[in-house]
This record gives structure tokens, C-alpha cells and sequence, in this order.
């Protein structure tokens, strides 16, 4: 059976600590703020859209600074 020198994340769980700083304090910050908007009474879509988008940019940077392949880590 081949090395993979890919983490394991079991069910996307990835333990305290080993996120960068920087980008768990962006991924926090974008979280409440989208979360934020989705209990607003009026929906600016436009901005939640925009919110997903970072979020996906912040979680691709993650899986490409810890050599994250894929969406299944367990491949």
C-alpha cells in the first residue's frame, strides 16, 4: 500500500491548533458575518453570495498550505 503523506482528517474534523492563525481568524470573522446575514430579516443575497466565495478562497488556501488534495481526505 502506497505512503500518502496527505493529514487525515477524519469527517472533516481537524483538531485545534493546527490552522494557521491568520486564516482561522478570517474563516471566524466571515463566518459570523455570514451567519449574521442569513438571520437578517431582509437577505442581502448579493453580499452572502460574496461571503461564500471568501470562504471558499479561505478554506482552498488551508487545504493547499497543509497539502489538502481533494474533498476526500481519506483517498
Amino acid at each position: 500500500m502506497p505512503s500518502d503523506p496527505t493529514p487525515s482528517v477524519r469527517s472533516g474534523y481537524i483538531p485545534p491548533g493546527t490552522l494557521n492563525p491568520d486564516l482561522r481568524v478570517e474563516y471566524d470573522h466571515l463566518r459570523e458575518e455570514l451567519e449574521r446575514l442569513l438571520t437578517a430579516p431582509v437577505k442581502d443575497f448579493a453580499k452572502i453570495d460574496e461571503l461564500v466565495d471568501r470562504l471558499e478562497q479561505v478554506q482552498l488556501a488551508y487545504k493547499e498550505q497543509h497539502g489538502i488534495k481533494g474533498n476526500n481526505p481519506n483517498e
